[in-house]
């Protein structure tokens, strides 16, 4: 067969996702566990969620380095121990920290869970927090926060989220390395103690999940352990009046970062697909405005990006970029030029249609495989959704008009509602 290269390829619509529901469960000690059986091959991945992020914690940093601490010792294994256990059975074990949740994960063959999943357990039950291993962690985290605090990109974001928030908020990232001296292993105890427990945990299994997996998970993780605490918000912060424009000064920088934009509805508003497909037209993939303007147009960045950002009791709008240093006020003017002609002109349709087929590849991206689905299916549950999200979603690409989005623009886009941080050299 020749082929013919002077004909593209047929593209295929796409109406909805035909996701499959996991199966649901609850262990004796009420911890609801989430099945997502496919794939052939023998691997299993267990996803731990805990409502431990730092929302419920009493210090921001609690919660970091609770998730951090995890691995360095129990009160049977020593943190060498613990590695080479995983590393012997070659799984892969992870401990990481959000803003609203905790996370613990393994992924592994099979056949090696009986030897595992009792490690796992203890791990999460009975982390035992050596005081050596609290302080070199911590120093290592401070250092890290201290090379993290001469890189322009981070200092614009952090300091954005921190404007937007007010200085104690849960979202607001940590103003200074020293705050690493104030953790206590105390208090990481406590976060521990507090909120790594059954009435915290939900559970998703993915892969090759078996009745017998699903009676190792029961016979690993059904007791019950400490006392948890109501699920109910333990913060309740006044956000601030945020500042419209904000300079940090970053002696000797070679680009300034620039970062604007305002508090957004979360992922459950009913105006949240639309608003990412009006942030992915403005900069969300490499053919948007800003990418076509800023950068290929002017060359004044490598990357800008726009995009919200949810989290779960609040929601972010954000447009990102690390810029020429002698091209930042242009760029300022250039974001906010694209934001108006959003809010004052209609898209073409010839520019609409290759965004919505960019944005609903990305979407069969978080269905291709099990991991897939059930990593998308954990983010949804997170924020108290389901799959039916996604539908809601690509109904909104493949429906709404160029006179919709100009609406949404016009509502949410408002250039005096927003902040500008820059951080650099004037």
């Amino acid at each position: 067969m020749t082929l013919k290269r002077n004909i593209p390829p047929k593209v295929w619509g796409v109406d909805r996702v035909e996701y499959i529901e996991p199966s649901r469960h609850r262990l004796t000690n009420g911890v609801e566990l989430f099945v997502m059986n496919s794939g052939d091959q023998e691997v299993v991945k267990i996803d731990f969620s805990f409502k431990a992020g730092s929302w419920y914690g009493n210090s921001r940093l609690d919660s970091t380095m609770a998730a951090s601490m995890l691995q360095e010792g129990t009160t049977k294994h020593k943190a060498s121990e613990i590695a080479n256990i995983f590393d012997f059975y070659g799984a892969q074990f992870s401990s990481a920290s959000s803003y609203d949740n905790n996370y613990v994960s393994l992924l592994s063959l099979k056949k090696y869970l009986p030897q595992l999943l009792p490690m796992v357990s203890e791990i999460i039950r009975e982390a035992s927090f050596p005081e050596e291993e609290f302080e070199i962690l911590r120093q290592k985290k401070k250092q890290r926060a201290i090379v993290d605090a001469d890189r322009v990109g981070l200092i614009a974001q952090k300091s954005f989220l921190r404007n937007l928030f007010g200085e104690g908020h849960p979202y607001a990232p940590v103003a200074s390395p020293e705050f690493y001296d104030t953790i206590s292993l105390d208090g990481v105890k406590s976060h521990y103690n507090s909120f790594y427990l059954p009435g915290r945990m939900t559970i998703t299994a993915s892969g090759f999940v078996d009745t017998e997996v699903i009676q190792l998970i029961e016979d690993n993780f059904s007791a019950s352990w400490g006392i948890s605490n109501p699920l109910d918000n333990l913060n309740n912060h006044q956000l601030p009046i945020a500042e419209k424009t904000v300079f940090i000064e970053k002696e000797g920088a070679n680009q300034n970062a620039v970062a604007i934009g305002k508090l957004f509805p979360t992922q459950n508003h009913p105006d949240y697909p639309g608003l990412k497909l009006l942030c992915t037209i403005l900069g969300g993939y490499f053919g948007s405005r800003l990418m076509s303007n800023i950068r290929e147009d002017k060359g004044y960045t490598y990357s800008i990006h726009a995009s919200p950002i949810s989290f779960l009791h609040n929601g972010v709008f954000l447009v990102f970029a690390e810029v020429k240093t002698d091209k930042t006020d242009a760029t300022v003017n250039e974001i906010f030029r694209e934001i108006q002609k959003l809010i004052g002109e209609l898209i073409s349709e010839e520019e609409l249609i290759p965004i919505q087929n960019y944005m609903l590849g990305r979407i069969l991206e978080d269905f291709d495989g099990p991991f897939a689905r059930a990593h998308t299916f954990t983010s949804l549950r997170d924020v108290n959704m389901d799959f039916e999200y996604y539908n809601k979603l690509i109904n909104t690409i493949n429906t709404t008009t160029p006179v919709a989005i100009r609406e949404l623009a016009r509502k949410y886009l408002i250039p005096e509602s927003m902040s500008t941080i820059i951080a650099g050299t004037r």
